[in-house]
């Protein structure tokens, strides 16, 4: 019961984020470049978490970054998660030579860590958020292929598997007879790299790489910070917190979707 109530908390979370993404042009009171407020303005009236130093409404902003935040993440994780699927259900059907290749291309990008690889190639693709949104998917692969494939070459020796085989099958007939296996799996993946990629894109954004227009919660953060008098007053707790409480709210609820809690509260294995 638990379990299940802190999963359905978890989706609710996500779709009312999701929700507000979507309705951002109709629920933001200003649209992000309006520099036409006073700057610094705190809470109230109009400007539900004031103005930044530029006279921007901060709320206006907040909104837009469900919207660019939470599409980056999913358009990261669900086209490194589809890679990362068929080149290990390619690993199980092929096996041989081509295994030990992908898995030896898969080793290498495993062995330098991902933000450091995606931060450095990020740094030189360009300002534009298609090519920081290419380098985050070319280097996010390499875990779900590694995951998926011992799975893959277990399932691939199940009788319906093996049939399929003897019929000749191609590689998408017997990428269709393992998905019912493979889904639970690539499903939590999925949600995982969701959560990966909108650090990253957070962090990318954090150190000024990629589209300096681009309204995302990381870009909001990086120009609170980038405000000397930040933490004189109050200031930080209507600018830099809610862009951070969002960011934090979004990963943790993706996370408590894929944890499995036993009646005691604990995490189960």
């Amino acid at each position: 019961m638990k379990n299940a109530t802190v999963k359905k908390a978890a989706l609710l979370i996500l779709l009312i984020m999701m929700v507000m993404g979507i309705a951002y042009p109709t629920l933001a009171p200003f649209q992000p470049d309006d520099f036409s407020s006073p700057a610094l303005l705190p809470p109230g009236g109009k400007h539900l978490l004031g103005t930044n130093k530029m006279g921007q409404d901060i709320f206006s902003a907040l909104l837009a970054g469900f919207r660019v935040t939470i599409s980056i993440a999913l358009i990261v994780s669900f086209c490194s998660t589809l890679i990362g699927t068929v080149l290990a259900i390619s690993c199980a059907f092929y096996r041989r030579w081509m295994d030990r290749f992908i898995m030896s291309v898969t080793e290498i990008f495993i062995i330098v860590p991902e933000i450091i690889v995606i931060m450095l190639f990020a740094a030189f693709a360009g300002p534009r958020v298609a090519d920081v949104v290419m380098v985050m998917i070319f280097f996010s692969w390499s875990r779900i292929t590694r995951i998926l494939r011992g799975k893959a070459m277990v399932i691939i020796n199940q009788d319906t598997l093996q049939y399929t085989l003897l019929l000749k099958g191609n590689l998408f007939d017997v990428g269709r007879k393992m998905w019912p296996y493979l889904y639970p799996a690539v499903a939590t993946l999925f949600i995982q790299q969701c959560g990966r990629a909108a650090v990253y894109e957070a962090t990318l954004s954090f150190l000024g790489i990629g589209d300096p227009a681009l309204k995302s919660w990381g870009r909001t953060i990086k120009a609170a910070l980038d405000y000397e008098g930040i933490f004189w007053g109050h200031t930080y707790l209507w600018w830099l917190l809610p862009p951070i409480l969002c960011l934090i709210l979004f990963v943790l609820a993706l996370a408590l979707l894929t944890f499995d809690f036993d009646e005691s509260g604990e995490r189960s294995d």
